[in-house]
């Protein structure tokens, strides 16, 4: 609901600050006092179009501001806090627009900086006016079947058909990409053919290429490396003064120290150790020097694999290790081209088989639907009957494109709310009708219908009075305060008959002060709506025997709300 409306220098409006209740509310005043600008403020915050001549005269900025508190469940809280616009224990939607002579015109949703199309999509799931404006929810094709499937409990229906439907848009699209793929590929089957077989001969290796480099560097240098582990080996091990044969007279030597001195032992395992090193390494200099020969051959077999290896890197532009993921890859695609019929054959089926289930689901869905668009135009004929709208009639009609059907999200169906507004005139779609007092009555009994459905926490109606009898305003108000129970409701009106039944009565006025004009709105209750009633029947005159008649009026719209309690108060919970 719309728990606080606050607007500064916005048109005739200096500064208003209203706290308002939940239920049924109703805005009067004298013609001209300024009514509409309060709808015309909650236009602009739920995103409607801004424009410099709303701003007062001698100020450069209004500000508009709104809070509406919802329900944990509200669709809009989730989605909300999935935008990061609502914390997780947050319920209340505070929007503010600025709006700048400049044109810099700012808008936030709880703070945050927040496009108009933001406030846009917020608003038309918190707000619904009907009249003269064009925020009426109900006028959507979309809406109208949403809240069709939900009067008729086909909710559940629904969601299997778009389960169904988003299965087989997947596999439409999941065939047509497997088609592009393998009609790019045709094209180009010879190339990555050729491709394939010219880098798989190649048997590329990872690493080869540097251990190629290091054997071609060692073969190049084999003289110089068997001449230096030659000599190497004959000073360590075979020449006449080798070093292992010093060593082993150190260690004889040191032995007999031992014999004179026994702590001269100590350095005999050192030098054991060293013969034994030197031992290891003079055999490996002697394995080393016997395979560097020289190897003319092997070198000119090196060099032509590394020059291959350099042209086909070049040619391909990658690294040995792209091209072996290259050759991997140009396998994988021509093992994919070479079943490519029997995926085709199999996912066609996969098609044929899901589109069967989906049009199985969306005829069933249609069956059910045309059974409750029959009750649901009888259910809004009588609400018309009793709004004494008699002379409309209605129809409810479940369309379909001619021969093959469409499918969407909602199913094949397209629902039409033709009105005939008069005998004899023929019907025309709900958005048509001409006349906003006419159209906000309509929406009324609509409303009325679809209460239990609809989940727009805020209603308002303009203009639902105009052109409405006495009996007629009875029955309206009646209607209105029964909305209450799942909305809150809030309806300008020049009806005593429609006010007296409100659950709270806010009166605007024009005032003029210090040369400048002002519209000003307040409550009212007790002795002040008795009177606002009695101006409201006498038009302006009033008498001691127009003001018992407000008074009886004001009782007898009070004798029905406790008689009548709304649901909220009768299960202590709101859906608003």
């Amino acid at each position: 609901m719309l728990t606080e409306l606050r607007i500064s220098n916005f048109a005739l409006i200096d500064q208003l600050h209203l706290v308002l209740p939940k239920g049924f509310l109703v805005l009067t005043g004298e013609t001209g006092a300024g009514k509409s600008l309060l709808i015309d403020a909650l236009l602009l915050i739920v995103g409607g179009r801004a424009s410099a001549e709303h701003i007062r005269f001698g100020a450069e900025e209004a500000l508009l501001e709104a809070c509406f508190t919802l329900q944990d469940s509200h669709p809009l809280v989730g989605q909300l806090r999935q935008n990061g616009f609502l914390l997780a224990d947050q319920c209340d939607v505070f929007i503010r627009r600025i709006l700048a002579r400049s044109g810099k015109n700012r808008s936030y949703v709880n703070g945050q900086l927040a496009p108009v199309q933001t406030l846009q999509d917020v608003g038309r799931q918190l707000v619904d006016i009907h009249g003269q404006h064009d925020q009426q929810s109900l006028l959507s094709p979309k809406a109208q079947l949403q809240l069709l499937d939900a009067y008729g409990g086909l909710m559940p229906m629904v969601e299997s058909f778009q389960q169904q439907y988003e299965d087989w848009k997947e596999k439409q699209t999941a065939l047509e990409s497997l088609k592009q793929k393998l009609e790019g590929q045709a094209a180009q089957q010879d190339v990555l053919q050729f491709q394939y077989d010219e880098l798989s001969k190649i048997q590329l290796q990872i690493g080869e290429e540097e251990a190629l480099n290091q054997e071609y560097h060692r073969l190049k240098h084999s003289g110089r490396l068997g001449e230096l582990s030659h000599q190497s080996f004959e000073v360590l091990y075979e020449g006449e003064h080798s070093v292992l044969a010093e060593l082993q007279k150190v260690t004889n030597w040191v032995k007999e120290l031992g014999m004179i001195d026994a702590q001269c032992l100590v350095w005999l395992p050192q030098l054991e150790s060293s013969a034994i090193a030197l031992q290891e390494v003079s055999q490996q200099l002697r394995d080393f020097r016997s395979q560097t020969e020289s190897n003319p051959e092997r070198m000119e077999v090196i060099d032509s694999r590394v020059a291959g290896l350099q042209r086909v890197k070049k040619k391909y532009g990658k690294s040995i290790e792209e091209l072996i993921e290259l050759v991997k890859s140009l396998e994988e695609n021509l093992a994919f081209f070479e079943h490519k019929d029997e995926q085709v054959s199999k996912l066609e089926a996969e098609v044929k088989n899901s589109f069967h289930a989906m049009e199985n689901l969306a005829n069933d869905l249609s069956t059910k639907r045309k059974k409750v668009a029959k009750q649901l135009g009888k259910q809004i004929q009588q609400e018309f009957d009793e709004l004494k709208m008699g002379a409309m009639k209605i129809q409810v009609n479940l369309v379909q494109e001619q021969g093959k059907p469409v499918f969407g999200p909602m199913g094949k169906d397209r629902i039409e709310l033709l009105l005939s507004p008069n005998p004899g005139e023929p019907p025309m779609p709900l958005g048509k009708i001409a006349s906003g007092g006419e159209l906000s009555r309509i929406m009324l009994a609509l409303k009325t219908v679809f209460a239990g459905n609809d989940q727009t926490p805020v209603v308002i109606f303009d203009e639902i009075d105009s052109g409405v009898g006495g009996e007629a305003g009875m029955v309206m108000g009646n209607r209105l305060r029964q909305l209450a129970e799942y909305h809150q409701v809030c309806c300008i009106t020049h009806l005593p008959q429609i006010a007296s039944q409100a659950h709270a009565q806010f009166v605007v006025e024009k005032v003029s002060e210090n040369d400048r004009t002002f519209t000003k709105v307040q409550e009212i209750t007790d002795v002040q709506r008795e009177g606002e009633i009695a101006r409201m029947l006498g038009g302006g005159t009033v008498t001691p025997t127009i003001k018992h008649a407000a008074v009886e009026m004001l009782e007898v719209g009070d004798q029905r709300k406790r008689n009548h309690p709304t649901k909220k108060e009768k299960t202590n919970k709101s859906r608003r």
